[in-house]
């Protein structure tokens, strides 16, 4: 496994904003509420071959669900442009001449309990299930796309939760030092235990690999609508942003997404739109490989949010689903966290919190955390 140097902390902005409020959290901007790394040192040389290894996906939060609802995603638009907040941000492809280490890896996955039915790089036919949510499901064509943008940007987000132990999510870099994920994979939505802990994010994983590295945390990030919401999902806001500390990569210290790229974002453009949603589901191969689907939306939820039709399940939350998906990074964005499945396997649907001026406030106070954020 990549060892992690240079992880000292980033300078009296940090410390100052510890010594005001409580080690385990404080506010960090309009309507969020954030987390710092206690101690970057212990973080990295926490995980062993093993904890990797026994990870398991975060069990989906008890989910409400309730009518469907109207969403009028143009206003979002028109208030976050009447507040003077960006609306989009464009992304960045990698920096020229990073290539993946083939041979990083975080431990030997267990192989031998995939699914044999499908043959690798087969692609679901069309489906849907009971909701008549349209979607096509498969492995990414041919498997090692995962090391290319904007595959690459794509990874799994281990990390500790105190008194249950180590889960996995999905995450993407949005920002060149920023990863979204669910607000789920970071906080528990209550008191107790409130931020979790331990963050760490393997990007393109496959298999146990880490060709990119693995990158420790340094600060998360989460709006206070999901911090005092007892958890509940379907969520106005179940997004939330990790910052991470930068590495030596290829003999030069790299922030991530100079090594992998990063995707732009797009507020209130889950719907209408046909998006990729991507995650390391764990009802396909294990959650070991990325998983990919690619649908349009089907319709507005209750609580802000919106539901796409797909067969992805537990591991998969926190994954992006990205809009003009392609290889111009000036064009492909995120547009949201997948959230919540129904607990029932025929219904095949995945729904996603709008992300709104909240996302807006949310990134722009992760991005002034430290500078060269974003």
């Amino acid at each position: 496994m990549r060892k992690h140097p240079g992880k000292a902390c980033s300078g009296l902005v940090l410390l100052t904003l510890m010594s005001l409020a409580p080690a385990s959290a404080f506010a960090s901007g309009s309507g969020t509420v954030g987390k710092a790394n206690p101690d970057v040192r212990r973080s990295a040389s926490a995980w062993s071959p093993d904890r990797f290894a026994q990870a398991r996906p975060l069990p989906v939060p008890e989910t409400d669900f309730a009518a469907v609802a109207t969403i009028a995603d143009e206003a979002e638009v028109a208030e976050a442009s009447a507040a003077g907040l960006p609306a989009f941000a464009a992304g960045h492809a990698p920096v020229a001449g990073v290539r993946p280490d083939a041979s990083a890896r975080l431990f030997d996955a267990d192989l031998t309990d995939l699914d044999a039915v499908k043959a690798p790089g087969s692609v679901s036919a069309p489906a849907s299930g009971s909701a008549g949510a349209y979607f096509t499901s498969g492995r990414l064509v041919p498997l090692s796309a995962d090391r290319s943008f904007p595959y690459s940007t794509v990874g799994k987000l281990f990390f500790h939760i105190p008194g249950k132990g180590d889960f996995y999510c999905s995450a993407a870099v949005i920002r060149v030092r920023i990863v979204a994920t669910a607000a789920q994979c970071i906080h528990s939505g209550t008191s107790s235990p409130g931020f979790y802990d331990d963050f760490q994010f393997v990007p393109a994983y496959r298999d146990g690999a880490s060709p990119f590295g693995v990158w420790d945390w340094n600060f998360v990030s989460v709006p206070s609508t999901w911090a005092s919401g007892g958890g509940k999902l379907p969520s106005a806001a179940d997004y939330g942003l990790i910052e991470l500390l930068d590495q030596s990569f290829s003999g030069q210290t790299r922030k991530v997404g100079e090594v992998v790229g990063y995707l732009g974002y797009q507020i209130s453009h889950l719907r209408p739109n046909h998006a990729h949603l991507l995650g390391y589901a764990s009802n396909f191969d294990n959650g070991e490989k990325i998983h990919q689907v690619t649908a349009q939306a089907f319709r507005a939820a209750a609580n802000n949010n919106v539901e796409y039709g797909s067969d992805m399940r537990g591991g998969s939350a926190g994954g992006p689903l990205i809009q003009d998906f392609g290889d111009n990074a000036t064009l492909v964005r995120w547009i949201g966290a997948l959230s919540y499945f129904n607990n029932s396997t025929t219904l095949k649907v995945q729904g996603a919190s709008i992300p709104d001026s909240r996302f807006t406030s949310l990134i722009n106070s992760v991005c002034a955390h430290k500078a060269g954020n974003c």
